[in-house]
């Protein structure tokens, strides 16, 4: 048996038995480096190399940015999109989407949009009288928003295994980002209307416009940071960089981060990144053996003798991604599989772009997916809500999300115009 397919096999055994993800690829490399008879020199050099990419410093920036807009922007941006849409019934529903859309515009975290937005806004509809299974679903699918839009932590992952341009991901994920927003909010009104969930008053035009100046700071951020990547005056890890300058002057000039709260957000952004980027260095050195033992190109023969044509390819694909991204983690998700299946993809003629922004909303997507996606499981402990009732919540808006990702897999142009109508290719 070819070395690779047997590690491959091992790896994703192991994965499924809770082994954590690091142990896993380290434990199917070692292995892979005696099967294929390579010298053990090879895994420090190739550890080393994983890490040694620019594009990877953009992760903990926009890891502690997440932190430090968690102390300090995250109210205000609820405020401005109650002050637009308050009026509406099921306004605090529209609010949470939005408000999770806004917030991983500028953290690209998932854990990081849901903490920081659905912690505040989970208890207040509540309170408002919202049923708690449509609640804790609207905001526990809101929070997968931070791994779309742009910037997303998952798409610089995704760009740094398979060399697709980063700045091209982000700008080729704004169109679905905007759709996923656009359809979660649609059935949200519905809900609400059928439910006659209640509505806020309707806020004076000069308290709308006293909102809006008290929050300015905070809307600008997301303008300076997008704007500069898909101006091309920044690359996404200056952009990081640059959020992170922006969360720290505008949390200390409003005094809602204190000097002796920045330890506890460090430390907790070294941990998150350092964890990060050593399951990267491994994945990396793991796929560079996978290509030594010719895997992919063998996996890639055997299934496009199966598979007739691309579309049947997509159908395949979203299925499996489906299936793994509510079993596994994102990223380790990515590391393990990308390497394997999206050459597959781009012999069957697909766009790498396309195929890339694709990959990693469909995996998103099945992280909230019953019956076994993981932010089920977070919602369920961090909400007290039994796993039915958020299973029960969570199913109509799951539909709507499918639904969302099967058109953005074959009308490829909702993923590939703007990046080639702002970048000329």
């Amino acid at each position: 048996m070819n070395a690779g397919l047997l590690v491959f096999i091992l790896l994703l055994l192991l994965s499924f038995l809770g082994i954590p993800i690091f142990i896993s690829l380290g434990i199917g490399t070692l292995i892979a480096l005696n099967m294929a008879d390579l010298p053990m020199l090879v895994l420090p050099q190739k550890l080393f190399a994983g890490m040694n990419s620019s594009s990877l410093l953009a992760i903990p920036f926009f890891i502690l940015a997440g932190n430090l807009m968690s102390r300090s922007i995250t109210g205000k941006l609820i405020d401005v999109a109650n002050a637009l849409i308050g009026r509406i019934k099921g306004s605090l529903a529209l609010v949470t989407v939005v408000a999770s859309g806004l917030f991983g515009a500028i953290s690209g975290s998932g854990v990081a949009t849901a903490s920081a937005i659905g912690g505040l806004t989970i208890p207040a509809m509540k309170k408002e009288g919202y049923p708690a299974p449509f609640a804790v679903a609207v905001s526990s699918i809101s929070s997968i928003l931070g791994p779309i839009i742009p910037p997303s932590i998952t798409l610089i992952v995704y760009a740094s295994i398979t060399n697709v341009s980063v700045s091209k991901l982000f700008i080729g994920s704004v169109i679905p980002g905007l759709l996923l927003v656009v359809c979660l909010m649609g059935y949200a009104l519905v809900y609400a209307k059928r439910n006659n969930l209640p509505a806020h008053e309707k806020m004076p035009a000069k308290e709308v416009a006293k909102t809006f100046k008290s929050s300015i700071w905070a809307l600008l951020m997301p303008i300076i940071i997008l704007g500069g990547i898909y101006g091309g005056y920044v690359t996404p890890t200056e952009a990081a960089v640059l959020s992170v300058l922006y969360a720290l002057i505008y949390g200390f000039a409003t005094k809602e981060i204190k000097v002796k709260v920045l330890w506890t957000v460090l430390s907790k952004t070294v941990l998150t990144s350092a964890v990060v980027t050593f399951i990267i260095s491994v994945a990396k050195t793991f796929g560079w053996i996978l290509s030594k033992t010719r895997l992919p190109a063998i996996i890639g023969e055997a299934i496009m003798e199966v598979i007739p044509n691309k579309w049947v390819y997509l159908a395949v694909l979203m299925a499996l991604l489906f299936l793994v991204g509510c079993l596994m983690d994102t990223i380790p998700s990515i590391l393990i599989l990308a390497p394997i299946l999206v050459p597959v993809g781009v012999q069957f003629g697909l766009d790498e772009l396309h195929l890339g922004v694709l990959f990693c909303i469909t995996l998103t997507v099945g992280f909230i997916t019953p019956p076994f996606g993981i932010n089920l499981f977070t919602a369920v402990s961090t909400t007290g809500e039994s796993y039915t009732s958020v299973v029960k919540g969570v199913i109509p808006f799951m539909i709507v999300m499918i639904i969302c990702v099967l058109i953005c897999a074959f009308v490829s142009p909702i993923i590939t115009f703007l990046p080639g109508f702002m970048m000329g290719t």
